[in-house]
């Protein structure tokens, strides 16, 4: 999903970027994903496909 959203190298690079999305309160999705396991990844996929999808 990140590809269709993002050119390279950002595609490549937002997983270890601050983000300011609610999800991630200015963290990298990467620590919270680390940190919140399995759920939080599932979590972090819906929040990727719905920006795809226009959110």
């Amino acid at each position: 999903g990140l590809r269709l959203l993002f050119s390279e190298p950002l595609s490549d690079e937002w997983v270890r970027l601050p983000n300011k999305g609610p999800l991630y309160g200015g963290r990298r999705p990467l620590d919270a994903m680390i940190e919140g396991g399995i759920p939080k990844m599932l979590e972090v996929r819906r929040y990727i496909d719905a920006l795809r999808g226009g959110l």
